[in-house]
């Protein structure tokens, strides 16, 4: 059952921050980077940047990692009180609109829209490197991680890679409209066989996969 936790304008990214039960999310058209509690109250403008995009969290480190829908972009890094921004990786040649971090190798990754590449960093912004070049520009939009590896939307088809380098995705799953976003829910203490992948497409559904969520 789904139910509005807050009202806003457009958003594009948002991430949770389990810890202290806080929404995050980015306002592209206003500008802006907002956080509120769970249940909607205490909204609050963290940040305000031109046109900011995907949004993630690093909650063990406390940091926030976000990207805008500019044709030359940036990636930035902030505290959650939005201060000590720095630019982690700059002139990038596309929106990015799927982030994600993987705490377990400090590394951070993200999807370039226009591109069609999906990228990998340190969390410092060094060692750059093209996991994937899909070859499929305005196509790709949200990425998931897991472990050893990334789940992305490609039109209606979410797709799975390996994180090393020279591997080639195999479908996970192919749904009748174009997949927006995608979640990767994991259930703490339960069977891996009980995680499930979510996707908006535009409709919030549920994939039910087992513990390599099979290739259908």
């Amino acid at each position: 059952m789904f139910e509005t936790v807050v009202h806003t304008i457009k958003p594009v990214g948002i991430a949770f921050d389990s810890v202290n039960n806080h929404v995050y999310w980015t306002e592209h058209s206003h500008g802006k980077i907002m956080r509120c509690n769970a249940d909607g109250s205490n909204v609050t403008i963290i940040l305000n940047e031109t046109e900011p995009s995907a949004i993630t969290l690093d909650v063990h480190n406390r940091w926030i990692y976000y990207g805008q829908k500019l044709s030359v972009s940036k990636i930035f890094r902030a505290n959650f009180d939005g201060k000590n921004k720095t630019v982690i990786i700059k002139n990038l040649p596309s929106y990015v609109y799927g982030i994600e971090v993987d705490v377990s190798v400090e590394r951070l990754y993200w999807m370039e829209y226009q591109t069609g590449d999906l990228r990998s960093a340190f969390f410092n912004g060094s060692d750059v490197r093209t996991i994937l070049s899909t070859n499929a520009t305005n196509m790709n939009w949200d990425i998931d991680t897991d472990e050893d590896f990334i789940f992305y939307t490609s039109n209606n088809r979410i797709m799975k890679i390996n994180k090393s380098l020279g591997q080639n995705p195999d479908v996970v799953h192919t749904d009748t409209e174009q997949i927006d976003g995608i979640l990767l829910y994991k259930q703490d203490g339960k069977d891996c066989g009980e995680n499930e992948l979510m996707f908006s497409s535009p409709t919030w559904k549920k994939n039910k996969k087992g513990c390599e969520y099979g290739v259908n």
